[in-house]
């Protein structure tokens, strides 16, 4: 008789790896003790594309487990470049049963709401009204395709039908509109939402520096990534893609 798994799921979080940012990771490590709290009995592992510890790594973790299923969850925010580097590098790895890939959290039908949750209650907080302030989503941009500024418009849609902001509008690091262009275009007080999952170089530093270089009447949520809501809708999502699913 052969004996069951383990367990029936095991999970890896796939993420680019911080560069810069005033604690590199610390996101992606938050985030992973969030989601073990609220699946208690699933092991969960973490690696990056770039750094320790690597994807690699997690995915052998997983697999020495004995989970029935592998579930590869990656921390970006589109179906881009780097969630093609994740695929490539699952397969790679050369499993007996293929883990299975899920959709990246920025295409998540729930996040747009919850970053527009975020955006209201820290302007509230900074005192700035959200009605007379417009919405700015700031994301990566690409020169490398379109993903990653597709994604980013289609949560600017889903946040301006919540009709919380005087206006929703979007901007890049990397690409047409600049996010320094979009700070200067308008004095309108500006609530600036990070669309990163990360507090690395470019959430934690490039953001807040376009801020102050701009002068623009601007506050900044932060990452995304960042926020408390972000574990259950990670588990709702692994849930949803267990072997069951």
């Amino acid at each position: 008789m052969t004996s069951s798994p383990a367990h029936a799921l095991a999970v890896v979080f796939a993420s680019h790896g911080d560069r810069g940012g005033a604690s590199p990771n610390a996101a992606l490590n938050a985030q992973a003790n969030a989601v073990r709290a609220l699946m208690p009995g699933t092991p969960l592992f973490a690696g990056v594309l770039k750094g320790e510890p690597t994807l690699e790594q997690a995915i052998a973790e997983a697999a020495a487990s004995g989970a029935e299923t592998i579930a590869v969850y990656p921390l970006f925010m589109a179906d881009g470049y780097f969630v093609h580097k994740v695929r490539e590098r699952v397969l790679a790895a050369g499993l007996a049963t293929e883990p299975r890939i899920l959709p990246p959290l920025g295409l998540d039908p729930v996040l747009p709401d919850i970053l527009v949750q975020e955006a209201v209650a820290i302007a509230h907080r900074r005192g700035f009204e959200p009605l007379n302030s417009r919405l700015l989503i700031a994301g990566h941009g690409s020169k490398l395709g379109p993903a990653s500024a597709s994604a980013t418009r289609k949560a600017a849609a889903r946040a301006a039908l919540s009709r919380r902001f005087a206006s929703v509008t979007t901007a890049f690091l990397e690409e047409e509109p600049f996010l320094e262009d979009a700070l200067r275009a308008s004095p309108a007080p500006t609530i600036v939402a990070g669309f990163f999952f990360g507090d690395g170089m470019h959430a934690g530093d490039d953001v807040p520096e376009a801020i102050e270089e701009t002068g623009a009447n601007a506050i900044y949520t932060g990452p995304i990534g960042n926020s408390p809501a972000i574990a259950p809708l990670i588990a709702a999502a692994l849930s949803a893609n267990g072997p069951a699913a």
